[in-house]
């Protein structure tokens, strides 16, 4: 039996089967060539694994090997080897199967370095230890030892050692590593707590939420610190270091000093607690309204949370990792070219179709236009992720999954569509309700919105001559009209046309209008009123 595979997948599980296969040659070189061209280890039972297997027929050992969650890759390697089993015609089931999981050892560290410099100046002594570091020199030889730690037994063993042809010199060199037992102020380090043990876990458990109950008061103290306007607030200074030296406890005890646990800790305290400021700046709530936005800016940090874990599972590792690095340069660069057309596009809808104005007659910028394509771009990629993590969460739980570790393949074209489609969408939406709300604006005599870097302002219009030219005539001058400013010799106006008198009963209505720049006085409307003159 040989033992290769074909080609080298990532996995991170791997699941152990006992297979039952018709002792015959044929069936054996078949049930061999199909498990190893799926990615398996074959290999032939052991007497005492193949002491269960039935009369006339053979066992094997196959390995299989997965990408995913704990929970479910046995079920999933199983369902894979006998749909392999079903698809092919091949007479083989499963007899047993087992989950590997390797063995949680403690293990030590040492590096050796080279002693410090005895001879020589002080300053000669800082900077040769300095180049040492910068060179590489102290990176020379390492010795990892099982168990606790024990410097007395890294010496004997780096002394007795001709790896590599390189001998331990007490001399000139040192072993740097954790301090022994009896060395340390509290004794032996604890080593992390182990998630498969009942204490462990409660120990993970209780860690996860003594760090979300301290950022979720870090957070209430920078509100706290924004709303209060008293000089007591900066009382509640002293219990963030406190939250600071227990959250540090909580993340590296026994493998920081107390210092460092310190300073990592309040680090920790202070992202929260600014993000509690800011938001109490950035949204002025009171009395109850304030749990709610606590609530949605929780559900927002874990919906968050939950997407970028599923869109790692779904692209990483997969062929879009595989082939980044010339697959991001081609996607991003149509994108210089596409996102200021998309701009313009929503521009057109905006000024055009909204109001009649050409775009060309109004002073927006390109960076104007990639501003206001952002936003849709930016929404697209938001909704489309979701579905991204989506195939990614049900591929690391292994739902709906199929022989191989990649994503299905329909999902590239489907989130592409749903892209191209939703930033089409949210990208007219957005530009129709922004010209509807400074339609709606203007008629009541109020300065429209801004639209991304574009400003309307409502203008008297006074001919300065009897007789101009007027494009779309006749000039409103009775009342303000929208501009939003020239770049030529021509500027465009909207606003309320009033009736004809010719007897037809004619309405008037809102239209665009044309005149020279130098036919026409341009003059804010005086009291902000709805009428000029």
């Amino acid at each position: 039996m040989t033992r290769e595979t074909i080609g080298a997948t990532d996995f991170n599980r791997r699941v152990r089967l006992l297979v039952e296969v018709p002792d015959h040659p044929d069936e054996l070189a078949l049930a061999e060539e199909l498990l190893v061209a799926e990615g398996c280890v074959v290999r032939a039972a052991t007497a005492h694994e193949a002491e269960r297997v039935g009369q006339r027929r053979a066992g094997l050992v196959v390995e299989v090997r997965l990408r995913g969650a704990r929970r479910g890759a046995r079920r999933a390697a199983v369902h894979r080897v006998e749909r392999l089993a079903a698809r092919r015609s091949l007479a083989l089931w499963v007899r047993e199967s087992t989950l590997c999981t390797p063995p949680r050892e403690r293990r030590t560290r040492y590096h050796v370095r080279l002693a410090p410099p005895m001879e020589g100046s002080p300053v000669a002594r800082r900077v040769l230890r300095l180049a040492r570091y910068l060179n590489g020199a102290h990176d020379q030889r390492a010795v990892c030892l099982p168990g606790p730690p024990d410097r007395a037994a890294a010496v004997a063993e780096l002394t007795a050692s001709r790896f590599g042809d390189r001998l331990f010199d007490a001399s000139t060199e040192e072993v740097h590593g954790p301090p022994d037992p009896s060395q340390q102020p509290g004794g032996a380090p604890q080593l992390p707590p182990d998630p498969t043990t009942a204490s462990g876990l409660l120990a993970c458990c209780l860690s996860v939420a003594g760090l979300c109950a301290g950022a979720l008061v870090c957070l209430t103290i920078g509100g706290v610190l924004q709303r209060l306007e008293t000089s007591w607030r900066w009382a509640a200074l002293p219990l963030v270091l406190a939250l600071g030296e227990a959250l540090g406890w909580l993340i590296a005890h026994g493998r920081l000093s107390r210092p460092c646990r310190l300073v990592l800790g309040t680090a920790i305290s202070a992202m929260p607690l600014i993000g509690g400021y800011w938001a109490m700046v950035a949204l002025p709530v009171a009395g109850s309204d304030v749990l709610w936005v606590t609530l949605l800016g929780m559900s927002g940090v874990v919906g968050a949370g939950l997407t970028a874990a599923g869109v790692w599972w779904a692209l990483v590792p997969s062929w879009f990792s595989r082939n980044a690095h010339w697959l991001l340069p081609v996607v991003a660069a149509p994108l210089f070219f596409v996102v200021p057309w998309f701009g313009r596009l929503l521009y057109t809808l905006y000024l055009t179709t909204g109001f009649g104005i050409p775009v060309e007659a109004v002073p927006v910028t390109t960076y104007s236009m990639t501003y206001a394509a952002l936003k849709p771009l930016g929404l697209a990629a938001g909704f489309a992720l979701v579905f991204v993590a989506v195939a990614g969460w049900a591929r690391h739980t292994y739902w709906g999954r199929v022989p191989g570790d990649g994503i299905p393949g329909f999902v590239l074209p489907v989130v592409a569509t749903l892209y191209v489609v939703t930033t089409l969408l949210v990208g007219l939406i957005t530009a129709a309700s922004a010209q509807s709300s400074a339609e709606a604006a203007v008629r009541d005599g109020r300065n429209p919105p801004g639209y991304y870097g574009l400003h309307g302002t409502l203008m008297c219009a006074k001919p300065l001559t009897k007789d101009i030219a007027v494009y779309n005539g006749p000039l409103v001058t009775d009342r303000p009209v929208l501009s939003y400013g020239s770049t030529g010799e021509r500027i465009w106006l909207w606003g309320f046309q009033e009736p004809e008198q010719d007897g037809t009963g004619s309405e008037g209505k809102w239209a665009a209008m044309s005149v020279k720049l130098e036919d026409v006085a341009l003059t804010a409307p005086h009291g902000g009123g709805t009428r000029c003159g």
